[in-house]
Protein backbone atom coordinates (compact mmCIF):
# COMPACT_ATOMS: atom_id res chain seq x y z
CA UNK A 1 0.00 0.00 0.00
CA UNK A 2 0.95 3.19 -0.85
CA UNK A 3 1.64 5.97 2.04
CA UNK A 4 -0.32 9.22 2.05
CA UNK A 5 2.48 11.49 0.51
CA UNK A 6 2.81 8.82 -2.50
CA UNK A 7 -0.93 9.10 -3.05
CA UNK A 8 -1.33 12.49 -3.04
CA UNK A 9 1.56 12.51 -5.85
CA UNK A 10 0.09 9.44 -7.81
CA UNK A 11 -3.34 11.79 -7.97
CA UNK A 12 -0.77 14.60 -9.35
CA UNK A 13 -0.05 12.48 -12.33
CA UNK A 14 -3.07 11.95 -13.48
CA UNK A 15 -3.72 13.24 -17.67
CA UNK A 16 -5.78 15.77 -18.17
CA UNK A 17 -7.59 13.31 -20.37
CA UNK A 18 -9.04 12.34 -17.12
CA UNK A 19 -10.03 15.62 -15.34
CA UNK A 20 -11.37 16.81 -18.69
CA UNK A 21 -13.52 13.36 -18.55
CA UNK A 22 -14.81 14.10 -14.88
CA UNK A 23 -15.55 17.98 -15.74
CA UNK A 24 -17.35 17.33 -19.29
CA UNK A 25 -19.19 13.86 -18.47
CA UNK A 26 -19.81 13.29 -14.91
CA UNK A 27 -19.53 16.76 -12.65
CA UNK A 28 -22.07 18.37 -14.99
CA UNK A 29 -24.72 15.92 -13.98
CA UNK A 30 -24.33 15.83 -9.98
CA UNK A 31 -25.27 19.49 -10.00
CA UNK A 32 -28.91 19.01 -10.26
CA UNK A 33 -28.69 17.33 -7.16
CA UNK A 34 -26.86 20.21 -4.93
CA UNK A 35 -28.15 21.50 -2.28
CA UNK A 36 -27.38 25.33 -0.65
CA UNK A 37 -24.87 23.31 1.70
CA UNK A 38 -22.95 20.28 0.51
CA UNK A 39 -19.89 18.18 1.07
CA UNK A 40 -17.33 16.29 -0.85
CA UNK A 41 -16.11 13.57 1.42
CA UNK A 42 -12.69 11.74 0.19
CA UNK A 43 -12.29 15.37 -1.82
CA UNK A 44 -8.74 13.93 -3.19
CA UNK A 45 -6.91 16.88 -4.46
CA UNK A 46 -10.05 18.90 -5.04
CA UNK A 47 -11.08 17.52 -8.88
CA UNK A 48 -14.65 18.44 -7.89
CA UNK A 49 -14.07 21.21 -5.59
CA UNK A 50 -12.46 23.28 -8.14
CA UNK A 51 -15.22 22.21 -11.02
CA UNK A 52 -18.03 23.16 -8.31
CA UNK A 53 -16.21 26.52 -7.18
CA UNK A 54 -17.05 27.72 -11.28
CA UNK A 55 -20.42 27.81 -10.14
CA UNK A 56 -20.25 30.10 -6.54
CA UNK A 57 -22.06 27.34 -4.37
CA UNK A 58 -20.81 26.58 -1.08
CA UNK A 59 -18.89 23.24 -0.75
CA UNK A 60 -16.72 21.66 1.98
CA UNK A 61 -14.11 19.12 1.09
CA UNK A 62 -13.03 17.00 3.80
CA UNK A 63 -10.12 13.51 3.36
CA UNK A 64 -8.06 11.54 5.76
CA UNK A 65 -5.26 12.64 3.52
CA UNK A 66 -3.00 15.65 4.81
CA UNK A 67 -1.28 15.58 1.59
CA UNK A 68 -4.50 16.08 -0.21
CA UNK A 69 -5.01 18.90 1.75
CA UNK A 70 -2.36 20.63 1.02
CA UNK A 71 -2.93 20.36 -2.59
CA UNK A 72 -6.73 21.95 -2.36
CA UNK A 73 -5.01 24.82 -0.27
CA UNK A 74 -2.62 25.54 -2.47
CA UNK A 75 -5.88 25.66 -5.38
CA UNK A 76 -7.35 28.07 -2.68
CA UNK A 77 -10.08 25.18 -2.25
CA UNK A 78 -11.93 24.69 1.14
CA UNK A 79 -10.59 21.78 2.24
CA UNK A 80 -10.33 19.91 5.50
CA UNK A 81 -8.38 17.66 7.05
CA UNK A 82 -10.97 14.39 8.42
CA UNK A 83 -10.53 13.97 12.03
CA UNK A 84 -13.26 12.75 14.28
CA UNK A 85 -13.69 16.23 15.90
CA UNK A 86 -13.96 17.82 12.77
CA UNK A 87 -17.61 15.28 12.33
CA UNK A 88 -18.52 17.32 15.17
CA UNK A 89 -17.41 20.34 13.95
CA UNK A 90 -19.34 20.10 10.54
CA UNK A 91 -22.50 19.79 12.42
CA UNK A 92 -24.85 16.59 12.25
CA UNK A 93 -27.85 17.00 10.07
CA UNK A 94 -25.88 20.33 8.36
CA UNK A 95 -25.35 18.82 4.61
CA UNK A 96 -28.05 19.19 1.80
CA UNK A 97 -26.12 17.20 -0.29
CA UNK A 98 -22.75 15.06 0.07
CA UNK A 99 -20.81 13.55 -2.46
CA UNK A 100 -19.23 10.17 -1.94
CA UNK A 101 -17.75 9.60 -5.46
CA UNK A 102 -14.88 6.48 -5.74
CA UNK A 103 -14.06 6.58 -2.58
CA UNK A 104 -16.07 3.89 -0.59
CA UNK A 105 -13.77 1.04 -2.33
CA UNK A 106 -10.61 2.17 -0.53
CA UNK A 107 -12.48 1.44 2.88
CA UNK A 108 -11.74 -1.71 4.00
CA UNK A 109 -14.37 -1.42 6.64
CA UNK A 110 -17.10 1.29 5.54
CA UNK A 111 -19.60 1.29 8.63
CA UNK A 112 -18.23 4.10 10.80
CA UNK A 113 -17.95 6.25 7.68
CA UNK A 114 -21.21 5.71 6.29
CA UNK A 115 -22.73 6.39 9.94
CA UNK A 116 -21.09 9.79 9.96
CA UNK A 117 -22.19 10.60 7.24
CA UNK A 118 -25.76 9.82 7.48
CA UNK A 119 -25.10 11.92 10.77
CA UNK A 120 -23.91 14.65 8.55
CA UNK A 121 -26.69 14.99 6.07
CA UNK A 122 -30.34 16.61 6.96
CA UNK A 123 -33.12 14.72 6.74
CA UNK A 124 -34.32 14.27 3.19
CA UNK A 125 -30.48 14.94 2.04
CA UNK A 126 -29.25 12.87 -0.78
CA UNK A 127 -25.56 11.61 -0.91
CA UNK A 128 -24.56 11.16 -4.26
CA UNK A 129 -22.10 7.69 -4.59
CA UNK A 130 -19.81 6.77 -7.30
CA UNK A 131 -17.73 3.60 -7.75
CA UNK A 132 -15.84 1.80 -10.26
CA UNK A 133 -17.67 -1.10 -11.79
CA UNK A 134 -16.05 -3.76 -13.34
CA UNK A 135 -12.31 -5.57 -13.01
CA UNK A 136 -10.69 -2.64 -15.29
CA UNK A 137 -12.04 0.08 -12.86
CA UNK A 138 -11.34 -1.41 -9.72
CA UNK A 139 -7.96 -3.16 -11.45
CA UNK A 140 -6.88 0.90 -11.85
CA UNK A 141 -5.86 1.66 -8.53
CA UNK A 142 -3.56 -0.44 -6.00
CA UNK A 143 -5.44 1.31 -2.52
CA UNK A 144 -9.00 -0.09 -4.01
CA UNK A 145 -9.74 -2.64 -1.43
CA UNK A 146 -13.48 -3.55 -1.35
CA UNK A 147 -15.26 -4.20 -4.86
CA UNK A 148 -18.72 -3.45 -5.35
CA UNK A 149 -21.52 -3.90 -7.91
CA UNK A 150 -24.38 -1.70 -7.85
CA UNK A 151 -26.73 -4.40 -5.79
CA UNK A 152 -24.23 -4.31 -3.36
CA UNK A 153 -23.88 -0.69 -3.00
CA UNK A 154 -27.82 -0.18 -2.80
CA UNK A 155 -28.52 -3.26 -0.04
CA UNK A 156 -25.25 -1.67 2.07
CA UNK A 157 -27.20 2.16 1.92
CA UNK A 158 -30.16 0.71 2.52
CA UNK A 159 -29.64 -0.72 5.94
CA UNK A 160 -28.47 3.63 6.49
CA UNK A 161 -32.17 4.82 5.81
CA UNK A 162 -30.99 5.54 2.48
CA UNK A 163 -33.24 5.55 -0.29
CA UNK A 164 -32.09 5.33 -4.06
CA UNK A 165 -34.08 7.76 -6.46
CA UNK A 166 -31.62 7.98 -9.68
CA UNK A 167 -28.50 6.32 -11.07
CA UNK A 168 -26.76 6.69 -14.09
CA UNK A 169 -23.32 5.25 -15.49
CA UNK A 170 -20.68 6.54 -16.92
CA UNK A 171 -19.89 6.86 -20.17
CA UNK A 172 -23.31 4.98 -20.57
CA UNK A 173 -23.92 1.16 -19.43
CA UNK A 174 -22.37 -1.49 -21.75
CA UNK A 175 -20.61 -4.55 -21.28
CA UNK A 176 -17.34 -4.21 -23.16
CA UNK A 177 -16.91 -0.98 -20.68
CA UNK A 178 -17.53 -2.24 -17.80
CA UNK A 179 -14.36 -5.25 -18.75
CA UNK A 180 -12.28 -2.81 -20.26
CA UNK A 181 -12.37 0.68 -19.28
CA UNK A 182 -10.44 2.00 -16.44
CA UNK A 183 -13.07 5.09 -16.10
CA UNK A 184 -16.13 3.16 -16.04
CA UNK A 185 -17.82 4.12 -12.87
CA UNK A 186 -21.58 3.79 -11.67
CA UNK A 187 -23.27 6.83 -10.06
CA UNK A 188 -26.02 6.12 -7.69
CA UNK A 189 -28.18 9.25 -6.07
CA UNK A 190 -29.55 8.71 -2.19
CA UNK A 191 -32.37 10.32 -0.09
CA UNK A 192 -31.95 10.15 3.48
CA UNK A 193 -35.20 8.54 4.55
CA UNK A 194 -36.54 9.61 8.34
Amino acid sequence: MQDKRQYASYLLTRRWTGLAYRYLFIYPFFLRFLGKKNLDFGCGIGDFLGFFNLFKKKIIGVDINPFNIDVCKKRSLDARLLTQNMLIQLGQGSFDTIVFDNVLEHILSPQPTLKNINALLKDHGLLIVGIPVGDAGFKADEDHKVFYDEQDLDVMLKEYNLSKMDYFYRPFNNDTLRKNLRQFCYYSIYQKII
